[in-house]
């Protein structure tokens, strides 16, 4: 029996090295796998996480507004019963104050006081604002005009422009 081996050629050297071919690197692949996965559920689980927190307090600032709603709502009301004619005449009286009656009013004067201090109003007449509506051809067809008149006035001589 003959020993005849097949000549050594690079391609032969390197097919039983392909990644595919090694149950270690197959290994490698799986757990390289899962890692990737563990990873995209770490992702999901901290927006899950972010997406509940801001859930969460977002109800309580909506529990806080209403609330301070109510506040509002209630320092509204006592302003206006405080307000309200009858109690301010009551809290009056309870002071000692009494309604003015024409013999009790005093006027003091004053000299040099004028009681006619109106002046008349200066009529404002508003100044026209200048509107911009020039557009680009009647500039161009503007400057084209004075050129031609330049140069017509030119070309009969006469030297005013």
């Amino acid at each position: 029996m003959s020993d005849r081996r097949e000549p050594s050629t690079p391609i032969r050297q390197a097919v039983p090295q392909l990644p595919w071919r090694s149950p270690t690197q197959a290994v490698a692949l799986i757990i390289l796998i899962v890692i990737v996965a563990i990873f995209i559920g770490a992702l999901y689980l901290d927006q899950a996480t972010v997406t509940a927190t801001t859930g969460s307090n977002l109800l309580e600032l909506q529990r806080t507004r209403e609330f301070l709603q109510r506040a509002i709502s209630d320092m509204q009301a006592r302003i206006a019963q405080q307000r309200n004619i009858n109690n301010l005449r009551g809290r009056a009286q309870q002071l000692g104050f009494v309604p003015a009656a024409a013999q009790d009013l005093e006027y003091i004067v004053v000299e040099g006081y004028s009681p006619i201090r109106a002046t008349p109003t200066p009529l404002l007449v508003p100044t026209p604002t200048l509107v911009y509506d020039e557009t680009f051809e009647g500039w161009v067809r503007q400057q084209w005009d004075l050129l031609l008149r330049q140069f017509e006035q030119w070309m009969n001589g006469d030297s005013a422009p």
